[in-house]
């Protein structure tokens, strides 16, 4: 098999070396399959890798997410960093807009200055949102061990999905936030009792639970957040989550405000500080949910399969 390029990136980076790491793979001629794929995204290591398999004449690219365990329908970073790499080296000049299409829908990405890659803010404008569960307070609390007091018990706490599904977790405070030290037996017997654990969740995925406070490390910032997942059986948090944060959007489009523009930091606690920008509208019951960052080209090669 030829050598496949790849490419490196931090996605929802302000500066090198920040923000969440993204291998993205080009295989426009499809040599690689699924199994391949799947190796490859468990070697790398990151939370996901992609794979750019199509250019529909320059305007819409086929793209396939993996994380070292299995495929995903559709994930935040990826879209993201992805579209940075096909703005940079795939088109005859960097485009204002391209369509991604990813096995969940198909996601649609602005990019702000396209005359200055290096430092544009790319959107993507994710699906409508679903909600599901809510959970009390105390529920939380007790499964998850999370003292009841650091909980913002005048919010709800619900799952919602744009493509994955999260708990949206709200906290108290900064300190709360930073306190966070889950269990990972805890939090797996949470999922099970939920049918939220990947082998007893309707879609499949194990759900992954999203806090936020209103309280912030950076002035400039409205949200601090953190993510946590199970993934190929640990606990890991993830430095920057472009699903969760529109999963966030929406989740404060229906009990904060109908218009929303918001700076949220993220990977703080993890010394990968991350800064998403949020930008909605809730109209009509109908949700604009863009999430938005910039990107950092880090490394590029060839891979040899």
């Amino acid at each position: 098999m030829p050598g496949i390029p790849f490419y490196i990136v931090d996605v929802f980076a302000n500066q090198k070396y920040e923000g969440n790491q993204l291998a993205v793979f080009l295989d426009l001629d499809n040599q690689l399959s699924e199994q391949q794929m799947q190796r490859m995204a468990r070697e790398i290591n990151f939370a996901e890798t992609t794979f750019i398999k199509d250019n529909k004449d320059n305007q819409r690219f086929v793209v396939r997410i993996f994380t070292p365990e299995h495929e995903v329908p559709f994930a935040g970073h990826p879209s993201l960093g992805t579209s940075y790499i096909i703005a940079r080296f795939l088109t005859p000049s960097a485009p204002a807009s391209l369509i991604l299409e990813l096995a969940h829908s198909d996601i649609t990405i602005s990019i702000l200055d396209p005359a200055n890659l290096e430092d544009s803010i790319f959107y993507m404008q994710q699906a409508q949102p679903e909600f599901g569960n809510t959970f009390t307070h105390e529920v939380i609390s007790e499964g998850l061990g999370i003292a009841l007091s650091h909980l913002d018990t005048s919010l709800p706490v619900q799952e919602i999905s744009t493509g994955l599904p999260y708990i949206l977790i709200p906290l108290q405070s900064l300190a709360a936030i930073d306190s966070l030290s889950l269990d990972y037996q805890s939090f797996k017997a949470f999922l099970l009792a939920n049918g939220k654990y990947r082998t007893n969740s309707p879609t499949g995925h194990s759900t992954s639970l999203f806090f936020f406070t209103s309280e912030t490390s950076n002035a400039d910032s409205d949200y601090n957040t953190r993510m946590f997942l199970i993934e190929n059986d640990k606990l890991s948090e993830d430095a920057a989550t472009g699903s969760a944060n529109g999963c966030l959007l929406a989740y404060l489009l229906t009990y904060r405000t109908t218009t929303i523009n918001a700076i949220v930091e993220q990977g703080f606690q993890m010394g990968r500080h991350s800064y998403l920008y949020l930008d909605g509208q809730l109209t009509n019951d109908w949700f604009t949910i863009k999430v938005g960052g910039r990107t950092k080209l880090i490394a590029e090669g060839i891979w040899h399969g």
